[in-house]
């Protein structure tokens, strides 16, 4: 596993341009986003030239398919998974903060794309000839922010306007897009629970007690739209939320061990170092190093 500061430092790297763009060839369990995480404040977009595999997203799954866009929102809880299978995939991901659009001709239309509403279309599909066109507005925009050229924000920030203007004309028209995605409402039920109640005690116990089926019934749910099992799910979603407090504020890591739902500070620090590579406290240090670049 990379090390949390090699991690962070590819997002932070210290350009302050609010847009990230990484691409990714190979097999999508070896990919850091496999792991369930959330954002709190970027707007997150998968572009996917080739591959299969899954993304859970919120509390549905979405099969992944050629020349198609997933659209994530901030604090959207969202992984990647193979569904039983070391699954080929070539994506080229988009991190940006939305604050870029301000004062640009897109900005009266981009809330349609950065909000999300309940019949929001996460999935959307291209024909090969649109998604042509997307990979080499991708390719355009990674070019600009490596070489850093006169005018290369400006022009990276065009560049990414017209891939969100696609995005816009395929959400308005209401075509090619997949609006009855892969759900179960037992594990949407189960999810929405966890996000109200992560930080109090649950166990598989009390939770198929609340939406009354047996706990192996939901267990196998849970693993087979999840993509992770409850008890897996359950202690990264807490893990994200220290890793929110860790970031934001100034408690300490004991206090933090509890509100994020950890019944002692050991198993906290255990769970926390197993899936983010560092200690808290480490996390904490490398996250505010990073910050002052």
């Amino acid at each position: 596993m990379p090390s949390v500061k090699k991690y962070i430092q590819k997002i932070f790297d210290g350009t302050g341009f609010p847009v990230k763009i990484a691409h990714a060839r190979g097999y999508g369990e070896t990919f850091p986003s496999h792991r369930l995480h959330y954002h709190t404040a970027d707007l997150e977009m998968q572009f996917i030239k080739k591959g299969t595999g899954f993304y859970f997203i919120k509390d549905r799954r979405y099969a992944v398919k050629p020349s198609s866009a997933l659209i994530i929102h901030s604090n959207e809880v969202h992984h990647f998974f193979s569904g039983g299978a070391k699954n080929f995939i070539d994506k080229t991901s988009v991190m940006l903060y939305p604050g870029i659009f301000k004062k640009t001709f897109i900005e009266k239309h981009i809330s349609s794309l950065i909000y999300c509403n309940k019949n929001f279309p996460h999935q959307i599909f291209f024909s090969d000839k649109e998604f042509s066109i997307i990979e080499f507005l991708l390719d355009a925009a990674d070019s600009e922010i490596k070489q850093q050229n006169k005018f290369w924000k400006e022009s990276t920030t065009n560049f990414i306007e017209q891939i969100c203007l696609l995005l816009l004309r395929r959400i308005e028209e209401g075509q090619a897009i997949n609006r009855q995605a892969n759900t179960n409402k037992i594990v949407q039920s189960a999810i929405s629970y966890i996000e109200q109640n992560f930080a109090r005690e649950i166990t598989l116990k009390s939770l198929s007690k609340e939406l009354n089926v047996s706990r192996f019934h939901l267990s196998h749910l849970f693993t087979q739209y999840a993509g992770v099992s409850f008890k897996t799910y359950l202690i990264r979603r807490r893990v994200e939320e220290a890793k929110k407090l860790l970031k934001e504020t100034d408690l300490k890591v004991s206090g933090i061990s509890g509100r994020s739902g950890f019944s002692d500070i050991s198993s906290f620090v255990k769970s926390f170092k197993r899936i983010t590579g560092a200690s808290p406290a480490s996390y904490r240090k490398i996250f505010q190093q990073l910050s002052k670049k």
